[in-house]
């Protein structure tokens, strides 16, 4: 779930947390510094004095190499601990400010529940040197995550120095005022409350013919997912990938991707309809360009048809905004268009916004590049499965297993006969009181199959629910309530809400609350398991 400045959320079960930083700069020598501090009844747990240049993590926190990546281990934290806040702070004497940062994200995830929270740090301002990101804290022996973002204008130094922590060099005593400063005072610390600076918090929209370095500006990133955007959106409209070599040809169709051919040798390059996923450290060393178009798979309909194509880019991992490239396709009388050219530049990759068309089709991309495209066939699209009523799913799936069904059918018809039996010898037993224990067993087997063919003819049924229930799921992005369900089938809330728990009970998913604070039934985990 997003938070907004102030939120607090609590975490339920909480056991292995990595938390991700991502954010991007102009500057190659900002060095932004992230710093986990550990705090015990408002005092912080760290060995005094200690190296400003070696600062070590609390127990049970691990950070990589990078410095964006940390690991939690809060089954492992010592019980004293009670609160973990994150710091980012620029090195000291630094004749920058955080201004030079911009699209500033934290992601927070748990390694069994998925992801607990993420986080898109405001703008700052030339003043401020450091800032309180977030902070996990317990309350009523329960973990919670708050969300602070807090400008801080004193450096490095002094700021841990407030905090109480004594550092080898002098130059961190230096100033015994701020030493000596209580903890609670908070005199160099802001809130922005300024309008955002919408130039910092966008991302790159790039104009045809317009380069962008991911090396120079995105040097953390190495997983992209570009994503695309046609409205009105149409069905036919696909998007492929052509692989291009040192000599500016495709090695052979398999570097063309399409609906039947969707991973790239070395899996460097995945397409999924609408998606395409680029991992830089996979892709062919062969391979000097990536080329990102569209297609109509009609090859009579022209491009024209949508008012406007958007292709975005963002980091796989952190889901940071990098890029988007906005064709206006109104006036294009194009059946095929290039949108990205991913390409090496020097030791690193670059894009290059194309935008241009051919009303060939594939043909021309085929001459360009010396290879043989395939021709796209046009399915057109099935109805959704949400849009079938619940009686007809359970009525295909019967019939799929119509031997099953019949022969607890049967045995249900035989279990009325033998309790219709049964109640005859009972009314019998007034003459006669042989007929009684009669009367008891034939009742008693008719009870046993009535409900052992009632049992399995629901199992049945529940399968089948389940099964729509799931493909549910999947159409709806893996966020489902059981309001959803009941508009779509016809069954009650309560009978939604029981399926979705018992899926969640499974471990397929759990509850969360988005940012206008509904509950929702949040299946994220499946995503990998479905492709």
């Amino acid at each position: 779930m997003a938070l907004v400045v102030g939120q607090n959320i609590l975490i339920e079960k909480i056991g292995c947390v990595e938390v991700d930083f991502a954010w991007r700069s102009l500057k190659s020598d900002l060095n932004l510094a992230i710093h986990a501090v550990a705090f015990s009844n408002g005092a912080v747990l760290a060995k005094s004095p200690v190296d400003p240049k070696k600062w070590t993590q609390p127990d049970a926190v691990n950070q990589d190499n990078s410095g964006r990546h940390f690991t939690i281990q809060f089954p492992q934290l010592a019980s004293k601990v009670d609160r973990i806040a994150f710091y980012g702070f620029l090195p000291e004497n630094s004749h920058y400010s955080l201004k030079q940062m911009s699209h500033f994200q934290i992601r927070v995830n748990d390694l069994s529940l998925g992801r607990l929270a993420k986080m898109d740090v405001q703008a700052f301002n030339e003043t401020h040197k450091g800032v309180l990101l977030f902070e996990f804290y317990k309350h009523n022996n329960m973990w919670k995550l708050g969300y602070k973002s807090l400008p801080l204008k004193t450096s490095y130094l002094t700021a841990l120095t407030q905090l109480g922590i004594r550092f080898i060099k002098s130059a961190a005593s230096g100033d015994s005022k701020a030493a000596s400063m209580p903890q609670h005072e908070e005199s160099e610390v802001e809130t922005v409350t300024h309008p955002l600076n919408n130039s910092l918090i966008d991302n790159v929209e790039l104009k045809k013919g317009q380069n962008l370095s991911l090396s120079e500006h995105f040097n953390h990133c190495s997983a992209i997912t570009c994503k695309l955007n046609v409205v009105p959106k149409i069905d036919d409209l696909a998007l492929n990938v052509v692989a291009i070599n040192r000599d500016n040809k495709v090695n052979n169709i398999k570097d063309f991707l399409y609906h039947e051919n969707t991973i790239l040798r070395g899996e460097g390059v995945k397409l999924d309809d609408s998606e395409i996923s680029i991992n830089i450290d996979l892709l062919p060393s062969d391979v000097t360009k990536i080329q990102i178009l569209v297609t109509r798979r009609a090859s009579s309909k022209r491009i024209n048809s949508a008012d406007f194509i958007e292709l975005s880019l963002s980091n796989t991992y952190t889901e940071q905004k990098m890029a988007k490239y906005v064709c206006e396709t109104t006036d294009k009388n194009y059946n095929t268009m290039v949108l990205l050219n991913f390409y090496r530049h020097h030791k690193g990759w670059s894009i290059r916004a194309v935008g241009q068309g051919f009303s060939t089709g594939l043909e021309k991309i085929g001459e360009r590049y010396q290879f043989s495209p395939p021709k796209l066939r046009y399915v057109p699209p099935q109805a959704p499965l949400s849009s079938i009523s619940l009686e007809q799913e359970i009525a295909a799936f019967e019939a799929e297993n119509k031997t099953a069904v019949d022969k607890h059918k049967k045995m249900q018809s035989l279990s009325y006969m033998l309790m219709g039996i049964a109640a005859l010898l009972v009314l019998l037993t007034f003459s006669r009181l042989l007929f009684l224990p009669l009367a008891c067993l034939l009742g008693g087997l008719g009870w046993y199959l009535f409900q052992r063919a009632s049992k399995a003819l629901k199992a049945i049924q529940d399968e089948r629910f389940e099964r729509l229930v799931l493909n549910m799921i999947k159409g709806n992005n893996y966020q489902l309530t059981p309001f959803d369900i009941a508009t779509h089938c016809r069954v009650n809330i309560e009978r939604a809400t029981e399926m979705l728990d018992k899926l969640c009970g499974q471990g397929l998913g759990h509850t969360a609350i988005n940012r206008e604070g509904a509950i929702f039934y949040d299946f994220s985990s499946l995503k990998n398991s479905t492709r």
